[in-house]
């Protein structure tokens, strides 16, 4: 397929840097292969949500090699660039497709960028790298892949992740912006001590930080997420414990991601980077909750920029094509 014949995907370009511009995604994981209802299923959800995102995010789903049981494998899934395209075809909502870089050799993820772009009309990507650089791999780095992108030609807007928790971590998100990165999704975040120091040390840089919740049920989902990488702070088991004995962990979830964005917002530095949110549900038994977060976060999270903005900056604001969805201590 030449890219000529493919439709014209939404650009975020546009307005990823504009601060007074809103911009929610929502991750969706890939449909299961093995249940071809699920593909169905998953379109008719973008279609609904597709008036109050700007994004459906993508993740690439590999099995870890973190530590613990490791028993139940990831189901087979289909291919996010693929779930990217079906995204853009049955909706007016960009897809954001994740790209894990190290695991596959440098020629392959040469290869693949060019299709992604050219037959499956991807232009946004997450880029993301290793688990532990303690390990050899044989693909890019985040940083390689950047320029990868740029020795190609390839008109990709490019982001990554980000750790507020780790090491460095505004250094590591300012040499990548020096790469081409534009845009940054956080890990979920459960309290609000790193991601408030890391955009008080962004000051002044040109970039979107996706600030990322999840909602938590109960102690099983928590585990699960701690499993995954998830900087787990130590009062929030007790405070997940309590409030699946009484029945409000919802209510305690949506509070908790509330809390962040209030903590954000009051302590914002002179020229912060723009802010977006990212809402996923981690863990698909909580598909329903993760949509009601979307909905009172969302609109939590767009008061927060209207109040921070000025009416003129408000002004300059460009709505997504379907109508406008209606926002601490960082060790280096």
């Amino acid at each position: 397929m030449q890219d000529s014949m493919l439709p014209q995907p939404i650009s975020l370009k546009k307005i990823m840097l504009e601060p007074a511009q809103p911009m929610v995604s929502y991750e969706l994981i890939s449909p299961r292969t093995e249940v071809p209802e699920e593909l169905e299923s998953q379109i008719a959800l973008v279609r609904e949500i597709a008036g109050s995102v700007h994004a459906i995010n993508v993740p690439e789903i590999r099995t870890e090699s973190r530590p613990g049981d490791q028993r139940k494998r990831f189901p087979e899934r289909i291919e996010p660039r693929i779930f990217a395209q079906q995204i853009q075809a049955a909706a007016p909502v960009a897809a954001v497709v994740n790209r894990i870089t190290v695991r596959q050799p440098w020629e392959a993820q040469r290869q693949w960028l060019r299709e992604a772009y050219q037959q499956f009309g991807i232009r946004h990507l997450i880029l993301v790298g290793a688990e532990s650089h303690r390990t050899q791999h044989p693909g890019p780095s985040v940083s390689e892949m950047a320029d990868m992108v740029s020795q190609e030609g390839l008109e990709l807007l490019l982001g990554g992740i980000t750790i507020p928790s780790r090491s460095r971590e505004v250094e590591r998100i300012r040499q990548k912006y020096e790469h081409g990165l534009r845009f940054f999704s956080s890990q979920v975040l459960l309290d609000s001590n790193d991601i408030v120091d890391l955009i008080q040390g962004l000051n002044g840089l040109d970039v979107r930080i996706f600030l990322s919740f999840a909602p938590i049920y109960s102690l099983r989902d928590l585990e699960f997420m701690r499993w995954l990488g998830v900087d787990i702070p130590q009062n929030i088991p007790w405070t997940i414990a309590q409030s699946d004995a009484s029945g409000a962990a919802a209510e305690r979830s949506i509070a908790l991601a509330l809390k962040i964005l209030t903590d954000v917002f009051d302590n914002l530095p002179a020229h912060p980077p723009a802010l977006g949110i990212n809402v996923e549900s981690v863990i698909r038994r909580n598909l329903a909750l993760s949509r009601r977060m979307l909905q009172e976060v969302g609109d939590f999270y767009r008061q927060l920029v209207q109040a921070r903005y000025t009416p003129a900056a408000a002004h300059r604001a460009i709505a997504p094509a379907s109508g406008p969805p209606q926002s601490h201590s960082q060790q280096q």
